[in-house]
C-alpha cells in the first residue's frame, strides 16, 4: 500500500496533513483527524489498557423536569470551576425552561464549550442545565470517570470536535465515542487517591486565602479609626423608620437611600481619624464610549475593556474584544492608562473596581467609568471602594431594578476618608501584601492540580 507524506517543511503539520482512506471514520471533517487527537488516541491504544466507548461505559440519564423541584439546587455551567470541577455557589435560579435531575455521585459532563473543562462529580442531589450530560457509569466508578474526563487526554480531543460559532458545543455522538480506559479496581483507586489528596489540599489553601482576604476590611477600617454600626436583622420592625419631608424633597424618594443604617455609617466615617470628603475632590472621571459590535475585529493591538473584564481589584483580559488599531488614537478621550481605576456602572458587577496594571493599548466601553486619581493613591482608593460597606453605598446610590446602574454624578459625590499620602501608601502596600499571600496559596493549588493531572496522564498512557 502506498504511503504519502508532505514534503513542504514550511507547512504546519497540525493544520495540514494527509490521511489514508482507511483512517477516515464517521466524520468527514479535518478537525476530527487533527494530529493532537490522533496522538492521544494512539497513546491510549498503546497503553495496553482495555478501552471502551463512553456510551458502553455509562448511562446517559435524561430525567427532564420543567421546573426546579422544591429544595433541590440548580447547577449551571457557571457553578462549576474550570479544570478543578469545584462547585461554586451562586444566587438561586428562579425559573427554567427545562433541566435534568441528577443524584449525588453522578458525573456532569458539559456539551457547551468543552475547552473550559467543567466536569463535576456531584456532591448532592439536584437538577442541572441541559447543557450537561448526566453520566452514571456501569463499569468504572463515577469518581474515576470524572477524574479521567477532566484530563488533557479528553480536553485535547473535545476542543477540536465542537460545532457552532456563537455557542460551540459537542455533538452527543462525539461524546459517546470518547475512549475510556478500563482499569483494575486498585489502579482506579490510585488515580482517585491522587486527586482526593490534591482537592483536600486545595480546600485548605483556599480557606486560608479567603481568611486572609476577609481580614482586609477589618484592617482598613481599623487604620482609618472607623467603627461601623451593627446592622440590624432584616425584620419588619428594622425596615420601618421616619424621615423629614425636607430630606425627601431635596433628595430621592427611596426608602433604601434614607435607611438609618446609612446615616450611622456616614457618622462613623465623619468621626474617624481623617479628612472625609467627596471623591470628586481627589479624582477625575471619564465614562466609556458606546462602541458598536460592528466595530469589533478578530485581532488587533487595541483592546476594548467591557463589563466582563472588570473584576474586584483587577482587570481580566482573558476574554478579550478587539477594536481596529486606529481607534486608539481616534477615540483618545477613552484611552485607559496604567494605574487608572475602572468601575462597572451597571449589571451584576455594578460598583466593582479594578486597577489597570497592564501595558496593552485599551479603550473603555460604555456602562463603565475611568477614575483617574489626582491627589490620592490608586491602590488605596480601589481597596476602599471595594470594602463591603462602600459596595453597599454604591448600590444605595444606584438606580433601576432588575438592571441597576449608577451615574458619574452619583459616584463622584460619594464621600471617602482621605489620610495623608504616606499613610495611604502604607495601607496600600499592606493590603497588596495580603493579596499576594492569598494569590500564592491559590497558585500553589493550581500547580499541584496540574502536576496531579500529569501524573494521572502518565499512568494512563504509559
Amino acid at each position: 500500500m502506498s504511503t504519502y507524506k508532505l514534503t513542504n517543511n514550511k507547512l504546519n503539520p497540525n493544520r495540514v496533513f494527509i490521511l489514508q482512506k482507511s483512517e477516515i471514520d464517521k466524520r468527514f471533517d479535518p478537525n476530527s483527524y487533527r494530529v493532537e487527537i490522533r496522538n492521544v488516541i494512539q497513546g491510549l491504544k498503546k497503553s495496553g489498557n482495555k478501552l471502551e466507548n463512553l456510551k458502553f461505559v455509562s448511562n446517559f440519564n435524561k430525567n427532564l423536569v420543567k421546573e426546579i423541584p422544591l429544595d433541590l439546587p440548580y447547577v449551571g455551567l457557571e457553578n462549576i470551576e474550570s479544570n478543578t470541577g469545584t462547585y461554586i455557589s451562586t444566587t438561586e435560579k428562579e425559573s427554567i425552561s427545562s433541566a435534568i435531575i441528577f443524584k449525588k455521585g453522578q458525573v456532569l459532563f458539559p456539551k457547551l464549550r468543552p475547552y473550559l473543562n467543567k466536569v463535576y462529580y456531584t456532591e448532592f442531589d439536584g437538577v442541572c442545565s441541559t447543557e450537561f450530560h448526566v453520566l452514571d457509569s456501569k463499569i468504572v466508578s463515577n469518581e474515576y470517570l470524572a477524574n479521567f474526563l477532566r484530563t488533557n487526554i479528553v480536553v485535547n480531543q473535545t476542543k477540536f470536535l465542537m460545532s457552532g460559532n456563537t455557542l460551540p458545543r459537542l455533538q452527543t455522538e462525539d461524546i459517546e465515542r470518547l475512549l475510556i480506559p478500563i482499569l483494575k479496581p486498585e489502579e482506579e483507586n490510585k488515580i482517585n487517591f491522587i486527586m482526593q489528596k490534591v482537592y483536600e489540599q486545595k480546600k485548605q489553601n483556599e480557606a486560608e486565602a479567603e481568611k486572609l482576604l476577609a481580614s482586609i476590611d477589618t484592617y482598613l477600617l481599623n487604620e482609618l479609626g472607623v467603627i461601623l454600626p451593627i446592622q440590624e436583622k432584616n425584620t419588619l420592625q428594622s425596615r420601618m423608620f421616619t424621615t423629614s419631608l425636607k430630606e425627601l424633597s431635596s433628595s430621592r424618594f427611596d426608602p433604601n437611600f434614607h435607611r438609618i443604617y446609612f446615616k450611622d455609617v456616614f457618622n462613623s466615617f465623619e468621626n474617624g481619624k481623617y479628612e472625609y470628603s467627596v471623591i470628586k475632590n481627589h479624582t477625575s472621571f471619564q465614562p466609556g464610549y458606546a462602541f458598536k459590535s460592528t466595530d469589533y475585529v478578530d485581532d488587533s493591538n487595541c483592546i476594548l475593556i467591557t463589563i466582563k473584564n472588570i473584576r474586584q481589584n483587577q482587570i481580566d483580559i482573558k476574554n478579550t474584544t478587539y477594536l481596529p488599531d486606529e481607534f486608539y488614537e481616534i477615540y483618545e478621550d477613552f484611552q485607559i492608562k496604567k494605574d487608572d481605576l475602572l468601575i462597572a456602572m451597571t449589571g451584576a458587577t455594578i460598583g466593582k473596581v479594578g486597577i489597570y496594571d497592564l501595558d496593552e493599548k485599551s479603550l473603555l466601553n460604555q456602562r463603565n467609568g475611568i477614575i483617574k486619581t489626582t491627589n490620592i493613591n490608586s491602590i488605596y482608593l480601589m481597596n476602599l471602594l471595594n470594602l463591603k460597606v462602600f459596595q453597599s453605598i454604591i448600590l444605595r446610590n444606584s438606580n433601576g431594578g432588575a438592571q441597576p446602574n449608577i451615574s458619574e454624578t452619583d459616584i463622584m459625590k460619594i464621600k471617602i476618608p482621605v489620610p495623608p499620602l504616606e499613610k495611604q501608601i502604607e495601607i496600600a502596600n499592606h493590603i497588596s501584601a495580603i493579596r499576594q499571600q492569598a494569590q500564592a496559596l491559590k497558585d500553589k493549588s493550581k500547580l499541584a492540580l496540574q502536576q496531579a493531572n500529569i501524573e494521572i496522564e502518565n499512568l494512563l498512557l504509559n
